[in-house]
């Protein structure tokens, strides 16, 4: 049990700034175990219109408890800020390890280990009828053991309504930038009469796998209309090896697999990208999982289920680890002289903390 004192914590540096700059992830050590932990700090005056948001995504991770789901440890609210606490995965995002050491996409090994404990997860939330609405690099965390946990259950949504398994009609909420478009269904997008269930995480989940696999987010550049647009109409991204990266590569193209990919815009960093994608040859297995999970119609994608017995996933041995095959990226560490922690520190440490998860903005 972890308890909601502040003089049980000690931060140790900052992590990064998200949700639109509305709040700040700090590393931290729990003292009474010396277990590191990782602690959200909310700025409620500048999300007032998140606050269902958040409260919503702490009681469904107080409800929901798997392995590859990150848990909920505890809460406190003081004056207009809120901190919540959960176990720190100090290999960072998915997204951060994309964006710092694997540029080009990790390899195809990791991607099998990542996507199965991701799908196990899923398997789980839709056991428990919720649809997570948020499949997405940067919601897939991971940690030196090698272990992988989802997280974003702000935009998770039950089918249970009034005691009764329901299709869904509602877009998820919005995030600042509204870049979680990118990931959803087509289904989804719509906003038709028929709906939409837990297959909308499937197609989420294969665009995903070509971000893990190209490094790049498919669509990042388009608008959204015309995203949405392509999507409609059956466009989707593809794993760019020598078998599928297209020889000529014109704006279009170049905007939909955001072939930049950090590294450069001009013709040269397009000519590095085109020559690492030729040189690789990813499996037809992953290809396979990839095609199979964006079909347009959700009924012909597998199951969480189903797809945990595809091919794809027998190259996963006991031996592999994960932590081993990401063996350059760095783990978060403490940071004695990070100002800013130090200073929230000492503010921490004067609070009269409120325990509750259950506020009123």
């Amino acid at each position: 049990m972890y308890n909601p004192e502040i003089s049980d914590y000690q931060l140790t540096s900052i992590i990064s700034e998200c949700c639109g700059g509305v709040a700040v992830v700090y590393s931290a050590v729990y003292k009474p175990y010396k277990q590191d932990v990782a602690i959200k700090r909310y700025f409620v005056d500048k999300s007032k219109e998140k606050a269902n948001l958040i409260q919503q995504d702490i009681l469904t991770r107080k409800e929901l408890h798997h392995p590859n789901i990150l848990p909920y440890l505890t809460s406190f609210v003081h004056g207009r800020e809120l901190y919540v606490v959960s176990p720190l995965m100090n290999l960072g995002s998915c997204r951060d390890i994309l964006d710092r050491y694997f540029q080009e996409g990790l390899p195809e090994p990791a991607c099998a280990i990542i996507l199965r404990d991701v799908l196990l997860g899923l398997q789980y939330l839709h056991k428990q009828l919720y649809i997570h609405r948020s499949v997405r690099a940067s919601h897939i965390l991971i940690d030196t053991s090698g272990a992988v946990k989802l997280s974003g259950l702000s935009s998770a949504a039950s089918m249970l309504v009034c005691g009764r398994r329901q299709q869904l009609h509602s877009l998820p909420p919005p995030d600042h930038d509204n870049t979680n478009l990118i990931w959803l269904s087509p289904e989804l997008l719509e906003q038709n009469l028929k709906g939409y269930n837990e297959q909308s995480d499937m197609y989420s989940l294969g665009v995903a796998c070509c971000e893990l696999a190209n490094g790049a987010v498919p669509f990042s550049e388009l608008a959204s209309t015309l995203m949405f647009t392509e999507k409609v109409r059956g466009s989707r991204p593809q794993l760019l090896d020598r078998s599928s990266f297209p020889d000529d590569i014109h704006h279009d193209l170049k905007s939909a697999y955001n072939t930049d990919s950090g590294l450069g815009d001009g013709a040269e960093g397009v000519a590095r990208l085109r020559a690492i994608y030729a040189r690789r040859q990813l499996s037809d297995s992953f290809h396979l999982l990839a095609d199979q999970l964006l079909q347009r119609e959700p009924e012909r994608r597998p199951t969480s289920r189903e797809l945990l017995l595809h091919p794809f996933f027998k190259q996963i041995r006991k031996p592999d680890s994960l932590a081993a095959l990401l063996g350059r990226v760095q783990p978060i560490k403490p940071d004695p002289d990070d100002v800013t922690a130090l200073q929230l520190q000492e503010k921490m440490s004067e609070m009269e903390i409120e325990n509750s998860a259950d506020w009123d903005f």
